[in-house]
């Protein structure tokens, strides 16, 4: 890491973007799911860290679920000039912890969020570590779209 990189935080329920050579973390990933974005052409890219599959309309925090901080975080991006066809996303998360959900774990619903998110604004989803009962956090550097993703079990490069 150059001394010119900075590491931003990204917190629960929050997404950001950067166009420059920041690195963007996240920590606490149990049932929420990391969608790091990126396009690696012009170095821009975001992280969200959302906790629930669907937004209610009004949402009043958009970026606490998957398809309303998608749609934010993806427009911040490409006002910083990514462009649509360019754009490429990893997924981390989306753990089955101490899920005590009626029906279907939330971990897996916010899995499915995002990949039909994505799918529906067309935007590959080229790596995921998705599932189990283990908490992670995840690394990104948008300029080169590396996804380093620390599990008590384990460090994964996706």
């Amino acid at each position: 890491m150059s001394s010119e990189t900075r590491k931003a935080r990204v917190s629960v329920a929050d997404w950001r973007v950067t166009d420059g050579d920041d690195t963007l973390v996240t920590s606490g990933l149990g049932s929420c799911v990391a969608v790091a974005v990126y396009d690696a052409e012009v170095a821009v890219g975001g992280l969200l860290h959302a906790m629930l599959p669907a937004a209610p309309s009004p949402a009043e925090k958009p970026a606490k679920y998957v398809d309303s901080g998608l749609d934010q975080m993806l427009a911040a991006m490409y006002r910083r000039g990514a462009d649509p066809e360019n754009v490429a996303a990893k997924l981390a998360g989306g753990s089955a912890m101490l899920d005590i959900s009626v029906g279907e774990a939330i971990g897996d619903r916010n899995v499915q969020a995002a990949e039909r998110v994505l799918g529906e604004a067309e935007i590959p989803l080229v790596a995921s570590e998705t599932g189990g009962s283990t908490g992670r956090s995840v690394t990104f550097c948008p300029a080169s779209g590396d996804v380093t993703i620390d599990r008590v079990d384990g460090v994964d490069v996706i």
